[in-house]
């Protein structure tokens, strides 16, 4: 039987590039097959999207070898938006591929794009709407929607297109674990109704083991080096996993602590709960934590308030951040966690309220002043980039503090190489893969030197070795005195890292607690919060009510 998608032999370079992002790939799928792309950050991974869906090599800058047949025929033999009645794509943001201001006109663009017929579009609107459930939503604006209603409203405009092969390109990156959740759920439901092929780009594989089995594994040279079932490929290239920075299910993870030599492994909690020497594995290493011990208060906020578009953003928020704390801001998407984060660094004012920095009104710190107490890392990484090279990036605010030529050297390649950027030094900043983007926009506040760290989302997007190496650099300046606020969605590192976590839901603070008061609160505080239990704290759970059960039972 034809394969529905046929790559072979294909090689692609980028013109500014010193070599190869991909290299020899050959791989075929057939209709309605499922299958993981899992790779390093910078392995190819999109780029292999743009070449599948005929935007490489139509607007590539550089070259490429070899073929790609869709259906049979080649990709460069299509007509300019042709394919995307057969490939259609939903990307890591999904505003990036929005073009307009409400959800139908969103969805009715793809359909005027490929020429249906205006007395057909209502119908097929709402069939694709219905398909993703937002259909309640058809006249709403888009930039009142969640992170997770715009992933399914991407999710619609493609739908409504009838493809035969769906690509997610990092589809969860942004979301909260609940929307998580519910945006899988809404794929797997997907798949009972109707029939389509399915490429998942993940880093992190929670929840999508039982979509696809089968699994594609690249490494950083852009090479495939695996095609077998997940289960396989884990069980088999175990260290290769390891090594090239591909994620293991959290329970995997989590399995392997105790028993590292451990063959066959659960790849989700349920699977845990029925593994039959779970008893085994119930312990968790945590990092080490610092309270607030200083009793220093270096931020105070009183009252704060923001508002947009006639709507709420941030009301009435007092904290007080204290020094040496490592705080994690979680909650649901738009539940007001980033503009809080940017009022308290001075990039956004308040509508209401007072800030102070060390005492100090926060509206009397001079910019250049306050930007060397408080380092800002944006959710957007291309939002701080600002030079033409990502040596220039780092050495940036080294040169406005007329460091040294030879000690900028020095800081800048150490930063680099200890992010996993050196080799690409010279290139630009937008040309990075996102992970390689925010691995930058991170290294640029870390060099700096400020005591006062706020990250938003540092971590999506992050192959293992490059998110524990990230992990490790803040813990090292946290442990060396730095205050640290960091976004998340990740309770992973909610649970092993912060010492404090404030809650965020409708732009109010509704918890403020250690983690471990957090995992305590009631189950459906937690589902109103958008917030689930730590893969360890579910085990634990697990656990204690089996031992329970035993204990009243025998």
């Amino acid at each position: 039987m034809r394969p529905f998608v046929d790559v072979r032999s294909l090689r692609l370079r980028f013109e500014t590039g010193e070599k190869d992002i991909l290299s020899n790939i050959n791989f075929q799928l057939h209709d309605g097959e499922s299958v993981l792309l899992l790779g390093p950050s910078g392995s190819g991974k999109s780029t292999l999207t743009s070449c599948l869906n005929g935007l490489f090599p139509r607007e590539l800058d550089g070259e490429m070898e070899g073929d790609i047949f869709i259906d049979g025929k080649k990709t460069i033999d299509y007509r300019p938006g042709e394919l995307s009645k057969q490939v259609g794509v939903v990307f890591q943001d999904p505003e990036t591929q929005f073009c307009m201001l409400n959800v139908e006109d969103e969805v009715a663009f793809g359909l005027e794009n490929i020429g249906v017929p205006f007395e057909e579009m209502e119908e097929k609107i709402e069939d694709a709407l219905e398909l993703v459930d937002m259909q309640d939503y058809k006249e709403s604006a888009i930039a009142t929607l969640s992170g997770g209603q715009k992933q399914k409203l991407a999710l619609a405009c493609i739908l409504a297109l009838k493809p035969s092969l769906l690509i997610l390109d990092e589809p969860t990156a942004n979301l909260d674990p609940i929307a998580t959740k519910d945006l899988i759920e809404t794929i797997k439901n997907l798949r009972e109704k109707i029939k389509f092929g399915l490429v998942i780009i993940e880093h992190k594989l929670d929840d999508w083991t039982d979509l696809a089995e089968r699994c594609l594994l690249l490494n950083r040279e852009g090479e495939i080096f695996n095609d077998s079932l997940l289960r396989t490929a884990i069980r088999n290239n175990r260290s290769q996993l390891v090594e090239q920075g591909i994620w293991l299910p959290k329970v995997a993870q989590f399995f392997l602590k105790d028993n590292p030599d451990q063959m066959e492994l659960p790849l989700t909690v349920e699977e845990f709960a029925a593994y039959p020497s779970r008893f085994a594995f119930v312990a968790e290493k945590r990092i080490s934590r610092n309270s607030s011990e200083s009793g220093i208060s270096i931020l105070e906020t009183r009252n704060i308030a923001w508002s947009a578009r006639k709507r709420d953003i941030i009301k009435d928020v007092s904290l007080s951040i204290y020094e040496g704390e490592f705080i994690a801001i979680v909650g649901a998407n738009g539940s007001g966690k980033t503009t809080l984060s940017r009022i308290l660094s001075g990039i956004q004012k308040p509508a209401s309220g007072s800030i102070s920095l060390k005492g100090k009104a926060l509206k009397e710190w001079k910019e250049s002043l306050l930007r060397q107490e408080i380092g800002y890392v944006f959710q957007n990484p291309e939002h701080q980039f600002i030079t033409n090279t990502v040596y220039d990036e780092v050495a940036f605010s080294l040169k406005m503090k007329n460091e040294p030529a030879e000690t900028i050297r020095e800081k800048v390649y150490e930063i680099l190489d200890t992010f996993g950027l050196l080799e690409l030094k010279n290139e630009h900043p937008f040309s990075l893969s996102q992970g390689q983007k925010r691995r930058l926009s991170v290294a640029t506040m870390i060099v700096d030197g400020q005591s006062f760290l706020l990250l938003d989302e540092p971590t999506f997007g992050q192959d293992a070795q490059s998110n524990a190496e990230l992990m490790r650099l803040l813990q090292q300046r946290h442990e060396r005195g730095a205050t640290i606020l960091m976004i998340t969605h990740d309770m992973e590192i909610v649970d092993q890292y912060a010492s404090r976590v404030v809650v965020m839901n409708n732009g109010e603070v509704v918890a403020d607690c250690t983690p471990e008061s957090l995992w305590d609160k009631e189950a459906k505080n937690l589902k109103a919060w958008q917030l689930e239990l730590p893969v360890s704290v579910q085990i634990k759970k697990i656990h204690e009510e089996e031992a329970y059960y035993v204990s009243t039972t025998s």
